[in-house]
């Protein structure tokens, strides 16, 4: 389940090619120019080297969108990641508590018990955080939503911190240790070939990322991908027949006939790839 490796951090598989770029050109029938851009849950340098034309178009917009408004979570709604009536270690055998226990010294530098009550699902996120690049404060999507607030846009969250929790409480916690034990156990550099197709504009090779490798449980895409493309796509356009917006979602939820940008060519938007550049900085 290699798509379950960094599954927030770019939220099947289509035929449809889609043009190499992760900001998109949306235009309403009334024609109000709005944008859509994929974003990438880390904190690496490499993700921010984008020229001035991603942020000329966040600055030309009236508001700004995200999955979620992350700086209004509340750390009793944020308690909903952790079990209220299980363990990590009432749901493993020895063996299994093992190995989490030393990946978790390992990765974050302490024991898994200071998780223990931890949904695995936010276990697994967590220790594919710690070992990711940190090379600056907060990560892509929290940077756009701080220039937003800066410039005094309106702010809208696409989505609920309890629909994204909602979804992920669909998964049993028996197939989410499964998830954590395979995510473990995956010894494939998963991290740079992700990396490697963001910064090639490549939704297309993101799109497969995300497919099960063994082609399983289609349920699971509805659940963590597709109902929620169908959520974010519905709440742009209400958005955007009102207001010219900045939209930004994880770039898995762009591409594929039950990706964003189709949903929103559905609902009478045109959509137009805008191409730009990395550049050092």
């Amino acid at each position: 389940m290699k798509r379950f490796l960094l599954i927030f951090t770019i939220v099947c598989c289509s035929s449809i090619v889609f043009s190499q770029s992760l900001l998109w050109e949306i235009t309403s029938k009334n024609n109000k120019v709005s944008y859509l851009y994929g974003t990438i849950h880390i904190q690496d340098k490499k993700v921010f080297a984008f020229d001035s034309t991603v942020i000329n178009a966040l600055n030309s917009c009236e508001a700004f969108a995200a999955e979620l408004l992350l700086d209004e979570i509340t750390t009793e709604v944020s308690q909903a990641i952790f079990m209220k009536n299980n363990t990590i270690k009432n749901l493993t055998t020895n063996e299994q508590y093992r190995i989490i226990d030393s990946t978790c010294k390992a990765s974050a530098g302490h024991g898994i018990m200071l998780l223990n009550t931890m949904k695995p699902f936010f276990v697994l996120s967590y220790l594919q955080q710690t070992s990711m690049p940190k090379d600056v404060e907060t990560a892509l999507d929290v940077y756009l939503l701080q220039l937003a607030r800066k410039n005094n846009q309106t702010c809208y969250g696409l989505e609920t911190f309890a629909d994204q929790i909602k979804a992920i409480d669909n998964i049993s916690l028996e197939n989410q240790i499964d998830m954590l034990m395979e995510s473990i156990k995956d010894t494939s550099n998963s991290y740079e070939t992700l990396l490697d197709a963001y910064l090639n504009f490549d939704l297309n090779k993101l799109l497969d990322l995300l497919q099960d490798s063994n082609g399983a449980s289609l349920s699971l895409d509805d659940m963590l991908v597709n109902n929620r493309n169908t959520t974010m796509a519905k709440q742009f356009a209400k958005i955007a027949k009102k207001q010219t917006l900045f939209c930004a979602v994880g770039a898995g939820h762009l591409p594929g006939d039950k990706g964003i940008i189709a949903l929103l060519r559905k609902k009478g938007f045109t959509a137009k790839a805008i191409p730009f550049t990395w550049i050092e900085k």
